[in-house]
């Protein structure tokens, strides 16, 4: 009797080098990487090349399943997965350029910089913070690469829906210091208050790693801004801080009409 499946085995040539992906080295080598998910394959469909969309029929539903697929068993998909609860759906892209010569944030620049970050959690919540406020993304000196697992599933597709790269430190700097003015997310006590600085110009906001904060040289390039705390709590996971500095830029930016001095009540 045929098979329902394409791809049965997980021993199956084809399907090692899907599972390989989960390796940086592996995505560096074959320009390559995955994209799990029904609504993410959906999102990056037309931002990125999509080379071979896979479903396992056990777990996707009618309405979930895009054509043409490679229909794969629920042993393989389980061992591509990186979900507890995967809805059946994904794909093998080829890794779009990180690089800063496509960079172009909406005007006027609203740029959210991670710096040095290393959690690819804490870099897929961002995104999605991003995507919903408005801002680019820009990876200084990161700890992982844009398109590892976990950031794509943290990401839940916003990976897709705006303008983001990823760069050395040095070239970041750079960048942001020629366009943009850049504040640096800082403990400091006596640094300029978020709630007093005006974010409604073409900005850069610097969030360092909750570990080892900013690399000196956004200190140089910027302004530190502290997130003013009546607790006893000294300081903000990375992807809170990135919420909250970029909820006042969204407010300031409503309420002056996009640019200019912010209107404050």
């Amino acid at each position: 009797m045929q098979s329902r499946y394409d791809i049965e085995s997980t021993a199956n040539e084809r399907a090692r080098t899907w599972f390989a992906l989960a390796k940086r080295s592996e995505r560096d080598r074959t320009g390559y990487f995955v994209i799990e998910g029904a609504r993410e394959v959906e999102r990056a469909s037309g931002v990125v090349e999509v080379v071979e969309t896979i479903v396992c029929p056990d777990y996707a539903t009618d309405a979930a399943v895009p054509s043409p697929s490679t229909l794969v068993s629920r042993r393989v998909f389980d061992k591509l997965s990186n979900r507890r609860h995967p809805d059946g759906v994904a794909c093998i892209a080829r890794i779009p350029d990180s690089g800063l010569d496509g960079f172009s944030p909406p005007d006027p620049a609203l740029v959210l910089v991670a710096d040095g970050i290393e959690k690819p959690g804490n870099i897929g919540a961002i995104l999605r913070t991003c995507d919903a406020l408005g801002a680019a993304f820009l990876g200084s000196g990161l700890g992982t690469d844009l398109v590892n697992p976990n950031v794509v599933r943290s990401a839940q597709g916003s990976l897709f829906a705006f303008p983001t790269a990823s760069v050395e430190r040095d070239q970041a700097v750079a960048w942001c210091r020629a366009n943009t003015t850049v504040v640096v997310a800082h403990p400091d006590p006596g640094a300029d208050d978020l709630w007093s600085v005006d974010l409604a110009a073409p900005t850069s906001i610097v969030i360092g790693a909750e570990h080892s904060g900013v690399d000196e040289r956004w200190l140089t390039a910027g302004t530190p801004v502290v997130v003013p705390m009546c607790g006893t709590a000294d300081s903000l996971n990375a992807s809170v801080t990135a919420a909250l500095f970029l909820g006042e830029a969204a407010r300031q930016r409503t309420s002056s009409g996009g640019h200019g001095e912010s209107t404050r009540s």
